[in-house]
């Protein structure tokens, strides 16, 4: 499959102490005319009543919220499923047999509860924002992809290929290669727009949090800003897996590597403070706060071995460990560093 997974991988930290919610414009329900005897007025004034009421506030929150799960959680799971797929079955519009089994991933009831609940809150909004437009291009090709991969797990589940020598399996291939474009483009076209609006959704939030006296959550989240700009800066050098990590520019990167290592050192700092964490309503007797921790401390530990490889022309083990537990100095390891910490922070918060 092609590569295409970056942004979608990017996840988005869900909600922090002043998330205020989408930014697409809510408008109130338009108020009937009054004109007595005028049923051309009357017959407007029914058809406004008509018109959906536009969400209230905790709606656009929950939107917002949801909008962010499709990011972290849906489109992951949907990417993770094709690229399952794929590993199998050729890139192609033609099904080829593969060499005995193969299979996909599922998709969650979860998850298609969950667009169904975001196609109700946006069919409420009387003006639609441009998330909102590139939200209702996906939404059905998530539902049409994730149908037929759940088909797909089914039947090979249950190897039916082997009484009928692939026949179905060809037929789910086509369906599933008919919306494989269009779901790839709509996908990114609104990880792109959502990450946009993320990003000065927090910048706000951040400035709020400074002036506020968040101390510990402004530490935080710089922190984990910064660790996606160094994803996203290493990306942008064409570098797109570990095959290429030897090609590195470290010096391009060298003020986002310094500027880490401190709000890393700030932030760990800020996790052994219990009272500090206590005033800002960290639960510290939740798992997910000593994961977060541990996944931060890693964090660090594998871009400075990243550093280290790419300065000593040291290549990547074959077998990459990728986990948020142990370091092997490997972009694909600081990724999954970076993912750790940031669902991790959302289930801390969410605790």
């Amino acid at each position: 499959m092609k590569n295409r997974n970056l942004l979608a991988v990017l996840a988005i930290v869900a909600v922090t102490v002043f998330a205020a919610g989408c930014s697409g414009k809510k408008t109130e329900t338009a108020d009937g005319q009054e004109s007595a005897g005028d049923a051309q007025v009357e017959a407007e004034t029914e058809e406004e009543e008509q018109e959906p009421a536009g969400l209230t506030e905790e709606e656009e929150q929950e939107l917002y919220n949801l909008y962010i799960r499709v990011n972290n959680s849906i489109l992951d799971s949907v990417n993770s499923s094709l690229s399952r797929y794929f590993n199998y079955i050729e890139y192609q519009e033609e099904f080829v047999k593969p060499d005995g089994y193969y299979d996909c991933y599922s998709i969650s009831e979860y998850d298609f509860e969950s667009i169904q609940k975001i196609d109700e809150l946006v069919a409420k909004k009387t003006e639609k924002s441009e998330m909102d437009e590139a939200y209702i291009t996906l939404s059905p090709l998530i539902q049409e992809i994730g149908t037929v991969l759940n088909e797909i797990d089914a039947y090979t589940e249950e190897e039916a290929y082997l009484e009928d020598d692939y026949a179905k399996g060809a037929e789910l291939h086509a369906s599933l290669w008919k919306s494989c474009e269009a779901y790839e483009n709509a996908s990114i076209d609104f990880v792109v727009i959502l990450n946009d609006v993320a990003a000065e959704q927090r910048a706000q939030d951040m400035e709020m949090m400074k002036e506020e006296g968040y101390v510990v959550t402004y530490s935080l989240m710089s922190m984990i800003t910064t660790a996606q700009e160094i994803q996203v800066a290493i990306y942008d050098q064409g570098i797109e897996d570990d095959s290429m990590m030897l090609d590195l520019d470290t010096e391009a990167l060298q003020p986002l590597y310094d500027q880490y290592m401190e709000e890393v050192e700030t932030a760990l700092a800020y996790l052994e403070d219990e009272e500090a964490l206590r005033n800002e309503g960290y639960p510290t007797q939740s798992g997910y706060y000593m994961t977060f921790k541990e996944a931060a401390e890693n964090s660090a530990e594998e871009l400075k071995e990243i550093f280290r490889k790419v300065a000593e022309q040291e290549p990547v083990s074959g077998y990459s460990i990728a986990n948020a537990f142990m370091v092997d100095g490997s972009i694909s390891g600081f990724d999954s560093k970076v993912s750790a910490m940031i669902t991790d922070y959302n289930r801390m918060i969410n605790y």
